[in-house]
């Protein structure tokens, strides 16, 4: 809050230079580390919005990339032929809607959807 009411990722950064802040040792300071989080950071931004159509069958749901266990991302026609995957995805998603309530709960215009989310 030392640096106002709103913070831009640049100020954050900045007051994370000094070894002595707190954030600082949120931080990866080497930069070649840094360098390889990022693009791995990226990797899961983009498998986030990727999707898979089929072009060949009209009829086909277009598949999306979800992250399960230790195994890396699947799409979801892969994860379905699998009960406990599928099973995971699932828990996932109720931790998400549970997280989204969470984080959202003050909003009263919300209030009736976010009832619904045990």
């Amino acid at each position: 809050m030392d640096i106002g009411e709103s913070a831009t990722p640049e100020q954050i950064v900045e007051r994370a230079k000094d070894p002595n802040s707190e954030l600082h040792k949120l931080f990866t300071w080497d930069d070649s580390k840094a360098a390889d989080n990022w693009r791995k950071y990226e990797a899961r931004q983009i498998t986030h919005c990727l999707v898979i159509k089929e072009t060949i069958k009209e009829d086909v749901p277009p598949a999306r990339f979800f992250y399960i266990s230790t195994e890396g991302y699947k799409p979801t026609n892969v994860i379905f032929r699998k009960a406990d995957e599928r099973e995971m995805l699932l828990k996932r998603a109720w931790a998400e809607l549970r997280a989204f309530k969470a984080k959202y709960s003050m909003l009263q215009e919300l209030a009736e959807i976010l009832d619904l989310i045990e």
